[in-house]
């Protein structure tokens, strides 16, 4: 039976059946009006969004740039046609190093980012179109998830909240990871963020179901940003618990449904660490370090910002955007010094009443999150440079940091190498730390005009500092610029029987002059789906390189070797075995069967 509800003072019966149709029309509505109250934040984040990307959005079906990029296409169609049952039998096994198994394992799989694109999937095949608009649209959710946090934070003001989403959208260290997409995956960080904050305030599911789905997304997308929100999350509810921010038994229903995210990757995360353990793919102290912050990294200017280009020009010295070859962790002077008058300001006036006192927490959360995420970015030994080794009464002296602890007593963290990475979370803490500061102008004896003053100074600084000067880089490199699906893999694709498959390439393999060769074919067997001998990942297979240099000679035993393998077509790119012209004449004299030939690929099936 319907339940009676009051509605002026009479009792009237609620509707007892609603059609999908309304509902739909119901959700629409209010997300339309959730636009509509968010409009400003909306339309410049996506405007910048488009002008960045400007010269990538009129490439999406044909620019690559090569390497990793390739590889992450490949990733998600290959994860597409394993939602999809194609040709997947064991998930774990990918279809490149082909015979080699749990090829899929050598990498972070990025699942998420190949469901989330599944649509796509029915419309164009073509893993760069996919990838490219992933990698847009990322750069976007990036900004407007940190948009709303902000808002909220600073109850409503539009143009801080603006300004912080941007930083952390365009901030120099994203410019590190551009083409990275498991990076990338963080943007799901502000609004998991956001739904803590909004369960605390309201207490509806909705915002645990929001919480879920940005954890899974995040949590399937990247090992590494996986460690980073759960110590993110760990800091800022822990923070939030001692400072009585927020009542115990809400902060065990957000534990609850952080712990059931982190077990919904419990069947991929067993895989991992049985791979792990028999492959011993960890990394070192050494690997670890060299791949971490150092100090100065935290002061030296982007190049691609008006600040950079003025320090570097000044110093008169090659860019050195960061020690750390992975990534930069320079997030702006501006920033430091709001965060340090904020401390300073919190503390003093804490005193002044209950929302003061409420800041005040708030800021110090933020400052215990920025704090440990540098500390733990400098990784298992410090760097004031480039080196941990410094020179002391004739003795080499090594500074151990709190991440040596980690190494030693969490072995299962050892497939972090890149622990520099971390200072995304600093970037995070800075940004939210600035939507406070109109809050506190407010509540000071300054005049309006002094007050503008102030944030005229704070913006100018931000773009100075932190926006860059250009759009998106592109490669310089014609042969990016015209990535469409060869005819030699649809071809493949459309054929059942071929398949178990080697790609020849030469011109002097393994330093390929054309950069993206490799890569190139990893990137098409995501689309064509069939088994490869060739790879590209994060570690490869004993002996991979001296078995390939040797095939691409092509010798007459060579295909029983390769039939050994269980291979059955060898595919020629003339392009690249220019200078190979023994290699040619072999092809012709003991490979017979040619079920395809274009200018640039040839098709033999092995006897």
């Amino acid at each position: 039976m319907a339940a009676a509800v009051k509605k002026g003072g009479k009792r009237t019966q609620a509707p007892k059946n609603v059609s999908v149709a309304d509902k739909a029309k119901t959700y629409l509505r209010r997300f339309w009006d959730y636009l509509y109250l968010h409009r400003k934040g909306t339309v410049v984040i996506l405007l910048a969004t488009l002008v960045f990307f400007w010269p990538l959005v009129i490439r999406m079906n044909s620019y690559s740039e090569g390497g990793d990029a390739m590889f992450n296409a490949w990733e998600m169609s290959r994860n597409q046609h394993c939602i999809l049952h194609q040709g997947c039998p064991d998930y774990t096994d990918a279809n490149i190093y082909f015979p080699n198994k749990d090829t899929m394992l050598y990498s972070e799989t990025q699942l998420s980012a190949g469901f989330v694109m599944l649509p796509m999937h029915f419309i164009n095949q073509n893993p760069i179109l996919q990838y490219n608009l992933l990698t847009i649209l990322s750069f976007f959710f990036t900004g407007w998830f940190m948009y709303l946090l902000l808002k909220y934070l600073s109850k409503g003001n539009e143009l801080y909240a603006i300004a912080g989403a941007l930083i952390w959208e365009f901030a120099p260290l994203k410019m590190a990871a551009i083409f990275h997409l498991q990076n990338l995956s963080i943007l799901c960080l502000p609004l998991a963020v956001l739904c803590i904050l909004k369960y605390f305030e309201l207490r509806k599911r909705r915002y645990l179901v929001g919480l879920f789905l940005a954890l899974l997304y995040v949590f399937y997308a990247s090992w590494y940003q996986m460690a980073f929100m759960l110590l993110a999350l760990a800091i800022l509810l822990g923070c939030m618990w001692l400072f009585r921010l927020a009542k115990l038994r809400p902060l065990l229903v957000i534990g609850a449904v952080i712990l059931a995210a982190t077990l919904a990757t419990a069947p991929l995360a067993k895989e991992y660490i049985r791979f792990s353990k028999e492959s011993q793919t960890g990394f070192n102290i050494k690997d670890q370090t060299l791949y971490s912050s150092s100090v100065a990294d935290y002061f030296l200017p982007y190049n691609g910002t008006a600040a950079g280009k003025v320090f570097h020009q000044v110093n008169n010295s090659p860019p050195r955007n960061a020690y750390n070859l992975d990534s930069y962790s320079y997030h702006g002077l501006v920033l430091y010094a709001v965060a340090g008058v904020l401390l300073f300001l919190a503390f003093k006036w804490r005193k002044k009443g209950r929302e003061f006192m409420q800041n005040y927490k708030m800021i110090g959360t933020f400052w215990v999150l920025a704090v440990v995420s540098a500390v733990v970015s400098f990784g298992p030994l410090l760097k004031f440079k480039g080196s941990y080794l410094y020179d002391v009464a004739g003795v080499q002296v090594a500074i151990p940091m709190p991440y040596i602890l980690v190494y030693k007593f969490l072995p299962q963290l050892s497939f972090i190498r890149a622990i520099g990475r971390v200072s995304v979370l600093f970037l995070f803490a800075l940004c939210c730390l600035l939507v406070y500061v109109p809050w506190y102008l407010k509540k000071s004896k300054w005049s309006l005009k002094r007050r503008h003053w102030v944030t005229g100074v704070v913006m100018f600084f931000v773009v100075v500092e932190l926006m860059p000067l250009h759009m998106i880089p592109m490669s310089s490199h014609p042969h990016a610029y015209n990535h469409y699906i060869p005819e030699v893999y649809r071809y493949i694709k459309e054929n059942d029987d071929i398949d178990n498959l080697i790609v020849l390439q030469a011109q002097e393999y393994p330093n390929i002059s054309l950069w993206m060769a490799r890569t190139e074919v990893v990137l098409w067997s995501g689309y064509h789906n069939k088994k490869i001998f060739n790879g590209y990942s994060g570690i490869a297979p004993k002996n991979y390189e001296d078995d390939y240099s040797d095939y691409v000679n092509f010798e007459e035993n060579d295909i029983q070797k390769m039939k050994d393998r269980g291979l059955r077509y060898a595919v020629v790119d003339k392009e690249l075995n220019k200078n190979k012209p023994e290699a040619k004449e072999n092809f012709q004299k003991y490979l017979h069967d040619k079920p395809y030939e274009d200018s640039r690929y040839i098709i033999y099936k092995l006897p």
